[in-house]
C-alpha cells in the first residue's frame, strides 16, 4: 500500500472507528480536559500529541517485525501479507459500516492493564505545562483498544515504516473530532460522522482498497484495461 492510502485509511478508521472511541474512553476524555487550566486551553493539544506520538512508537515497532518475513521468506511472504492485508481493510470496512456490532475484545481481556496504568495518570495531574499533557497523552496512547490494535496489526502487515508513519498520523488526526473534549461540538460531530450514507461511503472505499490490495495485481494481469491498472497503481507502490 502507498503512503497516500495508507493515510486515507487511517483517516477513515480514526473518524468514523472513533466513536466507539468515545464510549470507551470517553471517561479518561473527561478527567483529563479537566485537568487543564481555564486559562489555558491550548494545553489540551498536548494529550493528542503524545497520543498519536504512543501509537507511532507501537507502529513502528509493529512494522519492524512485520518486515521480517519479507526479509526472511522473499518469495512468499510479500503475497500472503498482501492477501492478510486486504482481509484487514475488509474488516475495517465492516467495522465502519456497521457501528455497535463489534465488542471491544482485545480492551475487556486488557482490563486489568488498563487498571494498573491508570495510578500513573496521576504523576502528571494537574496539568500546569505543556510537558505535563503530553505525559498524559502518551500514557493515554498505551491504554488498550481494540481499534487500534486492528490498525497496529496493519501496520505490522504494511512493513513499510513510511507507509506505517502516514496511517497512524492519518489514524491519530482522525481521531482528533471526536476526543477533543466535551460539550455541542463533539456531539455534532458525532451526528455527523455517525449518518448513515456517509459511514457507508466510508465503508465502500475501504472494502475497494482492501480488495485492490488483496487481488490489484492478478487483476491487473487478468484484465490488460486502463482503468483497473489505474485502480491498482493508487493503491500499490
Amino acid at each position: 500500500m502507498n503512503p497516500e492510502t495508507a493515510l486515507l485509511t487511517g483517516l477513515l478508521a480514526g473518524l468514523f472507528g472513533s466513536t466507539h472511541c468515545l464510549g470507551m474512553c470517553g471517561g479518561i476524555v473527561g478527567l483529563l480536559h479537566a485537568q487543564v487550566p481555564g486559562d489555558r486551553p491550548w494545553l489540551a493539544t498536548g494529550f493528542h500529541l503524545g497520543r498519536i506520538t504512543s501509537y507511532l512508537a507501537i507502529a513502528l515497532l509493529a512494522t519492524l517485525i512485520g518486515m521480517l518475513p519479507a526479509t526472511a521468506v522473499p518469495d512468499t511472504a510479500p503475497q500472503i501479507m498482501r492477501w492478510l492485508l486486504g482481509a484487514m481493510l475488509v474488516a475495517m470496512a465492516a467495522y465502519i459500516a456497521l457501528p455497535g456490532r463489534f465488542r471491544d475484545v482485545a480492551g475487556e481481556l486488557a482490563a486489568p492493564l488498563t487498571r494498573q496504568l491508570m495510578p500513573l495518570f496521576a504523576r502528571f495531574m494537574p496539568v500546569r505545562a505543556l510537558d505535563d499533557a503530553i505525559g498524559l497523552g502518551l500514557l493515554w496512547g498505551l491504554l488498550p483498544c481494540g481499534l487500534l490494535y486492528s490498525v497496529i496489526a496493519t501496520a505490522v502487515l504494511l512493513a513499510d515504516p513510511i507507509a506505517t508513519i502516514a496511517l497512524m498520523l492519518g489514524f491519530g488526526a482522525g481521531t482528533v473530532p471526536l476526543l477533543l473534549g466535551t460539550g455541542m461540538t463533539v456531539i455534532k460531530v458525532k451526528s455527523a460522522v455517525n449518518r448513515t450514507g456517509l459511514r457507508l461511503f466510508a465503508a465502500i472505499l475501504l472494502l475497494l482498497t482492501g480488495l485492490l490490495v488483496a487481488f490489484g495485481p492478478w487483476l491487473a494481469h487478468r484484465f490488460d484495461h486502463g482503468a483497473i491498472g489505474f485502480l491498482v497503481e493508487c493503491v500499490t507502490p
